[in-house]
């Protein structure tokens, strides 16, 4: 009896104990949820030093005027050197931060002796939109990239207490002669479609060109142009276009591409090393990277106008290696945890009934478009009810790096369409040196002046029916031996 009474007490004294640490657990999850709505940054915070870093668009004598500014977190007010916000949310995330400094920043974390594995990344929003930013090492420190200068903040313990700092001995000039080389020189080779006019016999109905734009220690050199589209791959410079040929009296495109030949760059460096596509009615490109070209084809045209609705409008992807293989598919591309039914009703809103079949038309009809800064994956369905009509939507999942590399805009293109009203389209450096800007007369060149445009220093008129196909960016020397290429 004595020992079923002990068991007893014992298997009553583990449950209580359980109980008792999953309670507390419970509660500590709950106060840990409160202490995530408290601002993040609180206090008065010094500027202690800072660092250039290389493009700064301030000179070494206005950054030593900040030495010793305090930056004050209030509540829901933020005041930094005259700029005040109120009403002010924030937004925290943890990132890598060797990831983050030379992606963002362009500048490797361990030349600035930070040692952290990952860093927070605090952004202040006022009215939704964009205030200021910060990286926040510690409970002590804290990081602002001010106009491609880093000032680094000290929190004070007594925001009245005077600070006197030896402005000399808090500077420095931070940057290694290989990032000086990548961070002083960019290039954007952009790929352009232009309309032929319509009496031209024996033309596709559209031709293309590359434009060459750089800048070299943040002056912006002249723009150059070359025939077709010129490709830096892996293995050197490609051209990439569409021929024309009268195939049983009817007019058929052709695209083709090949690695150009450095002696002379018209003409490809072994005949059979050219590429060619099947022969179709009519073949537009829309979009061509390092290893993909996307096209949007039209069987059996009476006439040249592509805007008018055809039976056998297709968008399609080939590799560049193989265009006379098969289109890749959709499925293909898309995340492995994204199932068929999930795809099929998310996008496509179809009954369960029919996915399977309508799926399977979307699969092989997927294409590539530029929009607002960004390339993203267009989706064509043909109409139940009409078979020379069809549908074009976007494709809500971001355009793999597989098919477009770097794609990255800075700043934002609500930010750019403040400064440019028309714009349509928009490019930024990965140095961010500078944005191309186009609208649907011109192309513009601007500089980066902290989050927001800077002075406009190139102009160029466009043809009308142009539109971007291609972006390629190269920085530090790349930037030379592209420079030769399109000469």
């Amino acid at each position: 009896m004595k020992k079923a009474l002990c068991l007893l007490v014992i298997v009553f004294s583990i449950i209580i104990f359980i109980w008792s640490q999953y309670a507390g657990l419970t509660l500590s999850s709950q106060v840990l949820h409160k202490k995530l709505t408290v601002s993040p940054i609180q206090g008065s915070w010094i500027v202690e030093k800072y660092v250039s870093i290389g493009g700064t668009t301030i000179d070494d004598e206005k950054a030593k005027k900040l030495l010793g500014k305090i930056a004050y977190f209030r509540g829901d007010t933020v005041e930094f050197n005259g700029n005040i916000s109120k009403d002010v949310k924030y937004k925290v995330k943890s990132v890598n931060t060797k990831s983050y400094f030379w992606n963002s920043i362009k500048i490797s974390a361990k030349s600035l002796g930070i040692k952290n594995t990952d860093v927070q990344i605090i952004t202040i929003n006022s009215n939704e939109t964009f205030f200021d930013e910060y990286i926040k090492l510690n409970d002590l420190t804290l990081i602002k990239n001010y106009e491609g200068t880093l000032l680094y903040f000290h929190k004070a313990k007594d925001s009245s207490a005077a600070h006197s700092y030896n402005k000399d001995n808090n500077t420095k000039i931070l940057i290694s002669k290989a990032e000086k080389e990548i961070r002083s020189k960019s290039g954007l080779l952009l790929g352009l479609r232009y309309e032929n006019p319509q009496d031209d016999i024996g033309l596709s109905k559209y031709s293309y060109k590359t434009l060459w734009i750089s800048s070299v220690n943040n002056k912006m050199l002249p723009i150059l142009e070359t025939k077709d589209l010129l490709l830096p791959r892996q293995d050197g410079f490609w051209k990439v276009g569409i021929g024309n040929k009268i195939k049983n009296g009817d007019s058929k495109d052709i695209l083709w591409s090949y690695p150009i030949n450095l002696l002379n760059p018209t003409k490809p460096i072994n005949s059979k090393k050219i590429k060619y596509t099947k022969t179709e009615g009519s073949i537009a490109i829309k979009f061509v990277g390092s290893n993909y070209v996307s096209t949007d084809t039209v069987q059996d045209v009476n006439n040249n106008d592509l805007e008018k609705k055809y039976s056998n409008n297709k968008l399609k992807i080939f590799p560049m290696d193989n265009l006379m293989g098969e289109p890749i598919k959709l499925t293909s591309i898309l995340p492995r945890e994204i199932e068929k039914a999930t795809f099929s009703g998310t996008i496509l809103n179809i009954n369960k009934s029919t996915q399977d079949e309508k799926l399977e038309k979307v699969d092989n009809n997927l294409g590539v478009i530029r929009r607002s800064g960004r390339w993203i994956l267009r989706g064509r369905m043909p109409q139940s009810n009409s078979e020379d009509s069809f549908i074009d939507f976007d494709i809500p999942y971001a355009t793999p790096k597989s098919l477009t590399t770097y794609d990255n805009l800075f700043p934002s293109f609500n930010v750019i369409k403040t400064k440019v009203p028309s714009a349509v389209d928009a490019y930024s450096s990965p140095n961010r040196d500078f944005v191309v800007v186009l609208t649907n007369t011109e192309l513009m060149v601007f500089s980066i002046k902290g989050y927001n445009l800077g002075e406009k220093s190139l102009t160029l008129e466009f043809k009308a029916g142009e539109v971007p196909v291609m972006s390629q960016w190269a920085t530090g020397n790349y930037v030379d031996e592209w420079q030769k290429k399109v000469k």
